[in-house]
């Protein structure tokens, strides 16, 4: 699995993307630029990669989900 390399540059152009988009909203803003972030990791990988990706994150969240609340 190779994922694209997002640099620091592209990160601050898509963070001033998504706060044009949804000004209003920082959860929309959020969402937008993991999405976009992820868009452009995922060129280079066929759907199969993508998929595995996905699921690994997906395992990574419920396992997040899952840990105790510190105090």
């Amino acid at each position: 699995m190779q994922l694209q390399e997002v640099n620091e540059d592209i990160k601050e152009k898509i963070r001033k993307k998504v706060q044009r988009e949804f000004p209003k909203c920082k959860s929309l803003q959020d969402i937008h630029y993991y999405r976009y972030i992820k868009e452009i990791e995922w060129q280079k990988m066929s759907p199969a990669e993508i998929v595995k990706d996905i699921k690994r994150g997906a395992s990574e969240i419920k396992k997040e989900m899952k840990a105790p609340i510190p105090a």
